[in-house]
Order: structure tokens, then sequence, then C-alpha cells
């Protein structure tokens, strides 16, 4: 049940990585270019092409849930058993206060308008820490990852000459 909810989280991570760090990053990092300050120019291409391997390298480093999730469907449960309890716990912690920062963002409506501003404001740090502590988590338990082998099973050797 912790490997399904952990695997929950990870995918969890990803949408919520994309949904709410990749557009502002990527933003920023554009913002940064000045390629009309030097025009015609190698600076220009220069800044460019360094904000296109900004994007390409922090969308990369932004899939890291993704690609243990990929890790763990392939290598199933002997993957999940190396990693560390406290980090696990720390990610389904961070799970649950993100999902707990969600529902709130869901019933804003629900308020009255008095009350809706409070919700709101409170929701994203809400937000924000379960995404801190569910990405902390899991990046801990995938970096600090014990191997651990298949359990193998001890089979009897029978002589097949032998009668029951």
């Amino acid at each position: 049940m912790i490997r399904g909810l952990y695997q929950i989280t990870l995918v969890a991570l990803q949408v919520a990585l994309l949904v709410q760090i990749a557009p502002p990053l990527a933003q920023a990092l554009w913002r940064g270019v000045a390629s009309a300050a030097f025009p015609g120019s190698p600076l220009a291409l220069i800044q460019v092409g360094s904000a296109a391997a900004a994007v390409a390298g922090g969308a990369l480093a932004l899939a890291f849930p993704g690609f243990a999730l990929l890790r763990h469907r392939q290598r199933g449960r002997a993957r999940f058993g190396g990693l560390p309890r406290w980090a696990v716990a720390l990610a389904l912690a961070g799970a649950a206060v993100f999902a707990s920062g969600a529902a709130l963002n869901g019933v804003v409506a629900l308020f009255s308008p008095n009350e809706r501003m409070a919700a709101v404001l409170t929701a994203r740090p809400i937000l924000n820490a379960g995404l801190a502590l569910m990405a902390a988590g899991i990046l801990c338990a995938e970096v600090l990852r014990r191997g651990v082998g298949v359990p193998r099973r001890v089979g009897v050797l029978r002589d097949a000459s032998q009668r029951i």
C-alpha cells in the first residue's frame, strides 16, 4: 500500500512541477534575454542559445519524478525496498499537505466573499509547503536509495531417481 501511495506521490509531484513551477521558471529565464540590445551581434545568439539551454535543463531537472516512476515500474518491488523509510514518509506527508492545500483551494467558492481571500492566501503557502516536502522526500529517497536485490528463493534439489 505504501508503495502505491509513493508512486501516486511521484505522479502528483510531476504534475505539480509542470503546472506550478515550469511556467514561471521558463518566463523568468526568457525575461533575462536581452537579444535586442545586441542587434546583428553574435552576443544575441549566445543569449538566446543560453536561455534555450537553461529552459531545456530546467525541464529535465523538473522531470525527475517521471524518471523515478519509470524506474519503479521497471524494477518493481525491489526498487521500492531500498528507499529510506523516513524519506518515503516525508514525501507522503508532503503529498498530504499538498492535497489539503488543493482541497482548500477547491472549496474557496463555497466561502463568503470576505472569507475567500483569507482561504486563497492560506491555500497558496500550504500548496507550496506540500510541493517542497514532496520534492524533498522523493529526491532524498531516490538519491539515498540502497541497492536491494530481488529476494531469492532457496529450493531443495531432489534426485529424480529417489522414490517418495
